[in-house]
């Protein structure tokens, strides 16, 4: 017998289990501990291999989930690529993954592709998708979770379920930690997208709590050429003494500008930036940030998906808190 004509009885039969009790195994379902090690035995004994398209005949389930992105390099979107695959490997299923290079219409094209090619669900991650294209999505066989939708929450359309970041907890926390540091000259780099607005209001919120009035905010478009244009915009303003970026990228920018300028961080201005990237802490000095867990994001929205695939009802909406990571770019204010 080859391997090419394997089926799953020759598996039952290698393992003396029935062949329900090797379709779940390989579907990830409830069997016990001794019998899937039987089943794993005779699959690699045997050198069997499922044929997914023809399970995805009987079944109508092909164990493949799709997965848009807006960029493939990104690290925190590899971060949550990581983490749906956490969730997904050890049942079984895999993912595929696309990205739309952040184009709006690049987005639908990307997500007839993924529904074309039989996905079981889909997870749409950053999508700027007006909510008129996720309406049409609604009538697809395959059930879709959004994280960090691009828009205004109450732009959304119901019926997806949604994970998202605690923009506003952790934009509070990073002014939190410079006020109490004694800092009250803070200046704020804005992020052109929905969660740099979020990050902005959370901005204002601390300084009108704390009795102290906004004037030092710069419009951006979070990349690190905000921060090289703020960079240079604080030198017509030599009482601040602390800024707080929309991201890491802004932060990277204006560390740049600084370093052009002879100001030294913290010693000459304080800096706070948003995400964590993973060069953050190389930085010279090390960046003060809030953490996305980008994995965790993942994880939850995977599992999210497979709670749709068994008919149950998840929550409508999550939201991820991040954490503050306290470096070297933060100095203290002595107030006299």
């Amino acid at each position: 017998m080859t391997k090419r004509n394997l089926t799953i009885l020759d598996v039952a039969r290698e393992a003396q289990v029935s062949t329900a009790t090797v379709s779940r195994a390989l579907n990830g379902g409830k069997v016990s501990a001794r019998a899937r090690r039987r089943v794993e035995r005779a699959i690699e004994v045997l050198g069997y291999r499922r044929n997914t398209l023809a399970r995805g005949l009987v079944t109508g389930k092909t164990g493949v989930v799709g997965v848009l992105v807006p960029d493939v390099l990104g690290p925190l979107y590899a971060q949550m690529a990581r983490g749906i695959e956490d969730v997904l490997t050890p049942l079984g299923m895999q993912y595929t993954l696309v990205t739309s290079s952040r184009d709006v219409a690049r987005e639908g094209v990307a997500t007839r592709f993924l529904l074309e090619h039989q996905m079981d669900g889909l997870i749409l991650i950053g999508v700027q998708m007006p909510a008129e294209g996720l309406r049409s999505l609604l009538g697809e066989r395959a059930p879709v979770v959004l994280v960090q939708r691009e828009a205004p929450a109450e732009a959304e359309p119901s019926g997806f379920p949604t994970v998202g970041l605690d923009n506003a907890h952790g934009a509070a926390a990073a002014m939190r930690l410079l006020l109490e540091a004694g800092h009250r000259h803070i200046a704020h780099v804005a992020g052109a997208r929905v969660d740099g607005v979020a990050r902005l209001r959370a901005y204002h919120r601390a300084l009108d709590e704390a009795g102290i009035a906004a004037r030092y905010v710069f419009e951006g478009d979070s990349t690190e050429a905000s921060g090289v244009r703020a960079g240079g915009a604080l030198a017509e303003y030599p009482e601040v003494s602390a800024v707080f970026c929309a991201n890491d990228r802004v932060a990277l920018g204006l560390y740049h500008a600084l370093h052009e300028r002879g100001v030294r961080v913290p010693e000459g201005l304080s800096v706070v930036g948003f995400d964590d990237l993973p060069w953050s802490a190389f930085l010279g000095p090390p960046l003060t940030t809030v953490r996305q867990p980008g994995r965790e994001m993942g994880a939850l929205a995977a599992r999210r998906l497979l709670e749709l695939l068994q008919g149950e009802s998840p929550p409508p909406s999550t939201l991820v808190e991040p954490e503050l990571v306290v470096r070297a770019s933060v100095a203290r204010v002595e107030r006299g």
